[in-house]
């Protein structure tokens, strides 16, 4: 009879259950079975999970982790980038929204920013079936962090509002 080698099959066992639980923690692309959230009643458990941005923006996790908005500021010039992100932030989301209101907080007064939709012949995105928002101010000029708010945005019929994340970290 030959002895059992039962280290190495419950280590693979231990290795496939976990990565069964991570992909059925609701960090996938499908929505939260969860209406519309809300930045304090987000019910997300960030610890030890963590996904880095493709811009090297702000994430700003929506719902349970069921999408991403990625903020990105050009200081220069005080142009904010907003792309809609799944919730890996590795896939774009095209929403028909024709553009993202934010809410700056800056220290004078609370100041509403329009991010228009922005259209992208390479990839075929137009206004009202876009990714990505974009708009300018000048009190962004020079600034490298600030808070805000998003106040509402609509992805495959989830609609998450006021949504707060202090710029650069976000609100993970």
């Amino acid at each position: 009879m030959k002895p059992i080698r039962l280290l190495p099959t419950l280590g693979f066992a231990l290795l496939l259950t976990l990565l069964i639980a991570c992909r059925e923690g609701g960090h996938g692309n499908e929505p939260s079975p969860v209406g519309p959230q809300h930045a304090s009643g987000s019910s997300h458990d960030h610890a030890g999970h963590h996904h880095t941005p493709p811009h090297g923006g702000a994430p700003v996790v929506l719902g349970a982790e069921a999408y991403h908005v990625e903020f990105v500021l050009d200081a220069d010039t005080g142009r904010l980038r907003a792309y809609v992100l799944d919730g890996h932030m590795e896939q774009f989301i095209r929403i028909p929204a024709p553009a993202l209101e934010v809410v700056l907080k800056l220290p004078d007064s609370p100041q509403p920013l329009t991010l228009p939709a922005v259209a992208n012949a390479a990839t075929g995105e137009t206004v009202g079936d876009t990714s990505h928002f974009a708009g300018q101010t000048d009190a962004l000029r020079g600034r490298t962090n600030f808070q805000a708010v998003l106040r509402s945005i609509t992805i495959r019929g989830q609609t998450f509002e006021e949504v707060a994340f202090d710029y650069p970290r976000g609100n993970e």
